[in-house]
């Protein structure tokens, strides 16, 4: 077996996708979520991140964190909650990692530290495709908590005197065959609809090899904390991505890259750095038996 991976919230969308990634690339995985996985794949622990002495407990061992344990939007939950619940599970997780010298960590971080898509107040892209030095403009407690993480990811760098790596990867919505079809293909009526998500998206698939990428880079290629947009190659949707942006943002700049279908979310670094590149998009969904 590989080395010990923690994977956070390794029951939820993301981290079961995760979890199965890493076990079939033999890693040594422990799962720990709040809830247990459906079909667990690999050995697994209950916990609160949110208790520090619980994620000490989870992490002794480890040689390198995946932490995707959050609350997943501002929706359901107070966003009192959602604050408190998801900076309070990254400050202990990278509280117990630096304590046990786990210097590898993958952070689950979001396109909403832009600001979207639950913004209260009118906003729009400053530019399209959407880069690492885009401003990151958050207005809700789910964006504010992902932003956040994020600064703790790199003060904790800075403390440590970069001997931690960390990757923290902006993942829009993430979807699999299934919740693709029933979510987001009614937006192919109103394209309007999705314009708060960027008409953006993610296979469960690409997120888990990015996390893998991202995982084997740290602390070779890659030193401090470095951010990455993860995203599908296209938008979800069937309309010209120019056209798209020119009648729901029409203030955005529109850069001479953004062709065709071309997703608002630039990968270009994932490429270079990462070696990431999507393997899905939505027209396979169609082509695969669901």
């Amino acid at each position: 077996m590989g080395q010990r991976i923690v994977v956070t919230g390794g029951s939820g969308l993301a981290g079961s996708a995760v979890v199965r990634e890493l076990v079939a690339h033999r890693y040594d995985v422990l799962s720990v979520d709040r809830v247990a996985p459906s079909q667990p794949l690999c050995a697994y622990k209950l916990a609160d991140l949110t208790d520090l002495g619980q994620c000490y407990e989870v992490l002794t061992g480890a040689q390198a964190i995946v932490h995707l344990a959050a609350i997943p939007r501002p929706i359901y939950d107070t966003p009192e909650q959602v604050f408190r619940v998801n900076v309070m599970a990254a400050f202990n997780v990278f509280e117990a990692a630096v304590t046990l010298g786990i210097n590898r960590v993958v952070y689950a971080s979001s396109v909403s530290v832009l600001g979207f898509p639950f913004y209260s107040a009118p906003l729009a892209p400053k530019y399209v495709p959407i880069d690492e030095a885009h401003p990151r403009l958050p207005q809700d407690a789910y964006g504010l908590s992902k932003y956040f993480g994020e600064e703790i990811a790199a003060a904790t760098v800075r403390r440590t005197n970069g001997k931690m790596t960390v990757v923290s990867l902006r993942f829009p919505w993430i979807h699999t065959p299934e919740s693709f079809k029933a979510q987001i293909v009614p937006f192919w009526d109103k394209p309007e609809d999705g314009a708060s998500n960027l008409w953006s998206y993610v296979d469960t698939r690409d997120a888990a090899r990015a996390c893998r990428l991202a995982l084997d880079a740290a602390g070779t290629t890659l030193h401090g904390h470095e951010a990455f947009f993860i995203s599908a190659a296209n938008s979800c949707m069937k309309t010209d991505s120019a056209a798209l942006v020119h009648t729901n943002f029409p203030d955005t700049e529109i850069r001479d890259s953004l062709k065709g279908d071309r997703s608002l979310l630039d990968t270009h670094k994932a490429a270079r750095v990462l070696g990431f590149t999507p393997a899905y998009n939505w027209q396979s969904y169609f082509a695969e038996t669901i």
